[in-house]
């Protein structure tokens, strides 16, 4: 997980649609409200993946699971809403630009209904150093950091047990990387200077080939 800017406003549509439905669900109990919701979400044209929400997201997310960071291929149709705060528990939240993420199919799927614990989540629109939580081993698998205190290790297992971020897929691809990263002279001397920590290392510089990786599919995606 890396940072997002979420930029400033809300899409005027959705903060539109968020206001009216929240009108209507005045008075009503979670429960009703969010029955209500799954009645007339197409009768009433309730909607928050729209056209305007998918290009922020796109800008913002520069094309990007906001989880696993992978490419989300074919975007305008394989994008998925993940909202932090589950819409069957916080019905009044769910046009809410603010809880609202750009996930893969996969990693919204993975968490499924799984509700939100505030004490764990980490929103990484709100969070400016969300990489320090996660680092990688040679083998692929993301774990939390071992620099990290007690309490923030379990947000950090939170998060990669609520979007299953070491499936298999995910695991060989960064192995993958990992080994091509290592045939690399450059990076081969690096480790085997005594002053650098190697998992470091090879967290930093992952996260350098996922920002170049961000560079380039936002130039590809806006022409830039």
């Amino acid at each position: 997980m890396v940072k997002i800017d979420r930029g400033k406003g809300y899409p005027k549509m959705l903060a539109k649609t968020s206001s009216e439905f929240k009108r209507r669900i005045s008075g009503m109990t979670t429960k009703e409200a969010y029955e209500f919701y799954v009645k007339n979400k197409k009768r009433e044209g309730f909607k928050y993946k729209t056209d305007e929400t998918r290009r922020r997201f796109k800008k913002i997310n520069y094309g990007r699971c906001s989880f696993c960071t992978k490419i989300i291929s074919e975007f305008d149709d394989e994008m998925t809403v993940e909202h932090i705060k589950i819409k069957r528990d916080y019905p009044s939240k769910i046009f809410e630009w603010t809880n609202m993420l750009c996930a893969c199919r996969t990693c919204n799927n993975k968490r499924g209904t799984r509700a939100f614990d505030s004490a764990k989540y980490l929103d990484p629109t709100k969070i400016e150093d969300i990489d320090k939580y996660f680092s990688y081993r040679l083998s692929g698998e993301i774990v939390p950091n071992d620099r990290l205190s007690d309490e923030e290790k379990g947000k950090a297992q939170y998060m990669i047990d609520m979007y299953k971020l070491n499936r298999r897929t995910l695991i060989n691809e960064r192995r993958k990387f990992m080994e091509d990263l290592m045939q690399d002279e450059a990076f081969y001397n690096l480790l085997k200077k005594k002053e650098y920590e190697n998992a470091h290392i090879i967290f930093l510089s992952l996260f350098t080939y996922y920002k170049k990786q961000r560079t380039a599919s936002y130039n590809q995606i806006f022409g830039a």
